[in-house]
């Protein structure tokens, strides 16, 4: 007698279950992939996102410690400044000729030109000839910022001119790490500053934002490169390719 409960294999469906049981499985799978791309998504974009955070704080941290180095600066500006604060004036104000001298003191072309023709505006000044209005517009550093404020320093003591003049005679290379504080004292000595105030206030940085400042009127003035030497007002074209003599003859045909 057979039994109705064999070892039969299961029974089959018909082939149009068959494809409905193969697209059901397909959609489901389709769906879990769908599932899984946005939840990779989602957490690409949580990591990006911390990412940008991550990035912005260092920047900021490296901003912060930058904005640190050196001597905390006061906002301070040496007294008998003209021109809002931006200039130290030199010669009679009478004088038929007004010469603006913008400059940075690690600009390699300022020193070139003080060097050059730094002689010819004392002699002018002297003279009578012109009145010098120098600019320390600090933008090239930490270094342009201690030169800066030294020449601060030296306008409280009365020498400005002179520590301008040993500055640039001793211009160290861009951005190496010059005029550092012993450099600017041993400057000032150099040019007959003999003054506990002077070494103070170098080492204190009293005016370690005044070149900032000045750099900011150079902006608004629209001036673009240094040295800029305006006569009277007119900006003078490339004056650090001048020989002195050319320079005198400039100024005193303006």
């Amino acid at each position: 007698m057979t039994s109705d409960h064999g070892n039969r294999p299961p029974a089959r469906g018909s082939k149009k279950e068959q494809a409905r049981a193969r697209a059901a499985q397909l959609r489901a799978e389709a769906e879990a992939k769908a599932l899984a791309d946005r939840r990779r998504e989602r957490f690409l974009r949580a990591a990006i996102s911390v990412g940008v955070l991550v990035v912005v704080a260092v920047v900021a941290i490296v901003l912060v410690n930058r904005s640190s180095e050196g001597p905390e600066g006061t906002g301070a500006i040496p007294s008998g400044t003209v021109d809002g604060g931006t200039g130290v004036a030199v010669g009679e104000a009478s004088a038929p000729v007004t010469i603006d001298y913008w400059f940075d003191f690690q600009c390699p072309f300022c020193g070139e030109f003080d060097r050059e023709s730094g002689p010819v505006l004392a002699e002018l000044t002297a003279a009578g000839t012109a009145r010098v209005v120098y600019h320390p517009a600090a933008f090239l550093g930490d270094e342009s910022d201690r030169a800066a404020n030294a020449f601060g320093c030296a306008v409280d003591a009365g020498r400005p001119v002179e520590l301008l003049t040993e500055l640039f005679a001793n211009q160290p290379e861009e951005g190496s790490g010059g005029y550092t504080t012993d450099d600017l004292l041993a400057a000032g000595q150099a040019a007959g500053i003999d003054d506990p105030v002077f070494e103070s206030c170098v080492r204190d940085g009293t005016y370690a934002d005044w070149g900032r400042h000045v750099l900011d009127a150079f902006r608004n003035e629209g001036l673009e490169a240094t040295p800029a030497v305006l006569l009277n007002g007119d900006l003078l074209d490339n004056p650090a390719a001048m020989s002195a003599d050319e320079f005198r003859a400039a100024v005193t045909t303006s």
